[in-house]
Protein backbone atom coordinates (compact mmCIF):
# COMPACT_ATOMS: atom_id res chain seq x y z
CA UNK A 1 0.00 0.00 0.00
CA UNK A 2 1.48 3.34 -0.72
CA UNK A 3 2.11 5.91 2.03
CA UNK A 4 -0.62 8.45 0.91
CA UNK A 5 -3.22 5.37 1.13
CA UNK A 6 -1.88 4.75 4.57
CA UNK A 7 -1.87 8.32 5.87
CA UNK A 8 -5.27 8.38 4.17
CA UNK A 9 -6.26 5.31 6.55
CA UNK A 10 -4.78 6.82 9.73
CA UNK A 11 -6.43 10.09 9.75
CA UNK A 12 -9.56 8.38 11.60
CA UNK A 13 -7.18 8.60 14.28
CA UNK A 14 -5.67 12.08 13.74
CA UNK A 15 -8.56 13.83 11.33
CA UNK A 16 -5.87 17.30 10.40
CA UNK A 17 -3.51 14.53 8.41
CA UNK A 18 -6.01 15.06 5.59
CA UNK A 19 -5.79 18.74 5.44
CA UNK A 20 -1.86 18.49 5.73
CA UNK A 21 -1.95 15.84 2.67
CA UNK A 22 -3.46 18.49 -0.25
CA UNK A 23 -0.39 20.77 -1.68
CA UNK A 24 2.87 19.45 -3.74
CA UNK A 25 4.36 18.27 -0.54
CA UNK A 26 1.79 15.79 0.06
CA UNK A 27 4.09 12.25 -0.21
CA UNK A 28 6.20 13.70 2.06
CA UNK A 29 3.63 14.11 4.69
CA UNK A 30 1.99 11.15 4.10
CA UNK A 31 5.54 9.32 4.42
CA UNK A 32 6.52 11.41 7.64
CA UNK A 33 2.84 10.42 8.98
CA UNK A 34 3.58 6.80 8.12
CA UNK A 35 7.03 6.73 9.67
CA UNK A 36 5.66 8.59 13.14
CA UNK A 37 2.97 5.62 12.73
CA UNK A 38 5.52 2.91 12.16
CA UNK A 39 7.88 4.41 15.19
CA UNK A 40 4.91 3.93 17.58
CA UNK A 41 4.11 0.40 16.41
CA UNK A 42 7.50 -0.93 15.29
CA UNK A 43 5.64 -2.45 12.39
CA UNK A 44 6.30 -1.05 8.76
CA UNK A 45 4.13 -0.04 6.34
CA UNK A 46 0.16 -0.97 6.31
CA UNK A 47 0.89 -3.21 9.21
CA UNK A 48 1.75 -0.44 11.10
CA UNK A 49 -2.18 0.75 10.50
CA UNK A 50 -3.70 -2.74 10.88
CA UNK A 51 -1.46 -2.67 14.83
CA UNK A 52 -3.26 0.69 15.31
CA UNK A 53 -6.24 -0.13 13.88
CA UNK A 54 -6.37 -2.76 16.66
CA UNK A 55 -4.51 -1.09 19.47
CA UNK A 56 -6.51 1.13 21.20
CA UNK A 57 -3.38 2.17 23.58
CA UNK A 58 -1.28 2.48 20.27
CA UNK A 59 -4.41 4.74 18.65
CA UNK A 60 -3.75 7.31 21.34
CA UNK A 61 0.20 7.03 21.31
CA UNK A 62 -0.58 7.84 17.21
CA UNK A 63 -2.16 10.68 18.24
CA UNK A 64 0.24 12.17 20.53
CA UNK A 65 2.76 11.68 18.45
CA UNK A 66 0.83 13.34 15.60
CA UNK A 67 0.27 16.42 17.96
CA UNK A 68 3.60 16.51 18.76
CA UNK A 69 4.19 17.11 14.90
CA UNK A 70 1.16 19.24 14.11
CA UNK A 71 2.69 22.73 14.38
CA UNK A 72 5.92 21.66 11.94
CA UNK A 73 3.36 20.59 9.30
CA UNK A 74 0.79 23.43 9.61
CA UNK A 75 3.47 25.86 8.80
CA UNK A 76 4.45 23.75 6.07
CA UNK A 77 0.84 23.34 4.95
CA UNK A 78 0.50 27.51 5.38
CA UNK A 79 3.75 27.49 3.62
CA UNK A 80 2.01 26.06 0.87
CA UNK A 81 -0.74 28.09 0.70
CA UNK A 82 1.25 30.84 0.45
CA UNK A 83 3.19 30.17 -2.32
CA UNK A 84 -0.07 29.21 -4.11
CA UNK A 85 -1.02 33.36 -3.58
CA UNK A 86 2.48 33.98 -4.47
CA UNK A 87 2.45 32.19 -7.91
CA UNK A 88 -0.55 33.83 -8.91
CA UNK A 89 0.15 37.24 -7.97
CA UNK A 90 3.56 36.64 -10.14
CA UNK A 91 1.47 35.54 -13.09
CA UNK A 92 -0.85 38.35 -12.48
CA UNK A 93 2.60 40.83 -12.37
CA UNK A 94 3.35 39.44 -15.64
CA UNK A 95 -0.12 39.78 -17.54
CA UNK A 96 -0.38 36.37 -17.25
CA UNK A 97 -3.38 33.64 -15.86
CA UNK A 98 -3.38 30.46 -14.06
CA UNK A 99 -5.31 28.74 -16.69
CA UNK A 100 -4.57 24.97 -15.00
CA UNK A 101 -6.36 26.57 -11.84
CA UNK A 102 -9.03 28.02 -13.93
CA UNK A 103 -9.66 24.89 -15.46
CA UNK A 104 -9.16 22.74 -12.54
CA UNK A 105 -11.82 25.24 -10.25
CA UNK A 106 -14.43 24.96 -13.65
CA UNK A 107 -14.09 20.97 -13.67
CA UNK A 108 -15.09 21.00 -10.03
CA UNK A 109 -17.94 23.76 -9.89
CA UNK A 110 -19.23 21.65 -13.45
CA UNK A 111 -18.76 18.34 -11.84
CA UNK A 112 -20.91 19.31 -8.86
CA UNK A 113 -23.19 21.16 -11.12
CA UNK A 114 -23.66 17.41 -13.06
CA UNK A 115 -23.93 15.83 -10.10
CA UNK A 116 -26.32 17.58 -8.85
CA UNK A 117 -28.49 17.33 -11.63
CA UNK A 118 -27.80 13.36 -11.60
CA UNK A 119 -29.29 13.07 -8.26
CA UNK A 120 -32.32 15.16 -8.94
CA UNK A 121 -33.26 14.21 -12.42
CA UNK A 122 -32.29 10.07 -11.74
CA UNK A 123 -33.83 7.62 -9.13
CA UNK A 124 -31.02 6.22 -8.10
CA UNK A 125 -31.98 3.52 -5.49
CA UNK A 126 -30.28 3.64 -1.71
CA UNK A 127 -27.44 1.11 -1.70
CA UNK A 128 -23.69 1.74 -2.46
CA UNK A 129 -24.12 3.63 -5.51
CA UNK A 130 -26.14 6.47 -4.08
CA UNK A 131 -23.65 6.85 -0.92
CA UNK A 132 -20.70 7.08 -3.46
CA UNK A 133 -22.54 9.98 -5.18
CA UNK A 134 -23.75 11.43 -2.23
CA UNK A 135 -19.69 11.26 -0.63
CA UNK A 136 -18.31 12.99 -4.10
CA UNK A 137 -21.08 15.52 -4.03
CA UNK A 138 -19.72 16.54 -0.66
CA UNK A 139 -15.82 16.23 -1.88
CA UNK A 140 -16.60 18.96 -4.81
CA UNK A 141 -18.66 20.98 -2.53
CA UNK A 142 -15.57 21.07 -0.54
CA UNK A 143 -13.37 21.84 -3.70
CA UNK A 144 -15.56 24.57 -4.62
CA UNK A 145 -15.68 26.10 -1.26
CA UNK A 146 -11.82 25.89 -1.31
CA UNK A 147 -11.52 27.74 -4.82
CA UNK A 148 -14.15 30.38 -4.03
CA UNK A 149 -11.87 31.02 -0.15
CA UNK A 150 -8.46 30.87 -1.91
CA UNK A 151 -9.72 33.30 -4.88
CA UNK A 152 -12.02 36.01 -3.00
CA UNK A 153 -11.26 35.23 0.67
CA UNK A 154 -14.05 33.82 2.75
CA UNK A 155 -14.40 36.49 5.71
CA UNK A 156 -12.75 38.87 7.86
CA UNK A 157 -11.45 35.62 9.48
CA UNK A 158 -9.78 34.74 5.74
CA UNK A 159 -7.74 38.12 6.52
CA UNK A 160 -6.60 36.99 10.17
CA UNK A 161 -5.45 34.02 8.59
CA UNK A 162 -3.45 35.63 6.10
CA UNK A 163 -1.81 37.95 8.74
CA UNK A 164 -1.31 34.44 10.69
CA UNK A 165 0.25 33.17 7.67
CA UNK A 166 2.72 36.24 7.44
CA UNK A 167 3.00 36.40 10.43
CA UNK A 168 4.49 32.22 11.53
CA UNK A 169 6.42 32.92 7.56
CA UNK A 170 8.56 35.78 9.33
CA UNK A 171 9.20 34.66 12.20
CA UNK A 172 7.17 37.67 14.13
CA UNK A 173 5.17 36.74 17.17
CA UNK A 174 7.15 33.38 18.17
CA UNK A 175 4.06 31.52 19.59
CA UNK A 176 0.51 30.69 17.28
CA UNK A 177 -1.95 33.17 18.06
CA UNK A 178 -4.11 32.83 21.39
CA UNK A 179 -0.77 30.73 22.87
CA UNK A 180 -0.59 31.20 26.75
CA UNK A 181 -4.32 33.12 27.15
CA UNK A 182 -6.50 30.98 29.26
CA UNK A 183 -8.97 29.77 27.22
CA UNK A 184 -6.68 28.83 24.16
CA UNK A 185 -8.25 31.19 21.92
CA UNK A 186 -7.40 34.61 20.58
CA UNK A 187 -8.71 37.59 22.19
CA UNK A 188 -11.46 39.12 21.02
CA UNK A 189 -10.91 42.38 19.09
Amino acid sequence: MDPISIALGLAQYAPSIVRWLGGDKAGDVAQQVVSTAESVTGKTGSAALDSIKADAAQQLAFQQAMAAQAEDLEKAYLADRASARTRDVALAQAGRRNFRADILAYAAIGGLISLIWVLLVHSIPEGPTRDILLILSGALVAIVKDVYGFEFGSSRGSQDKSDQIASYMSGVGGQPPGAGTSTGQPPKA
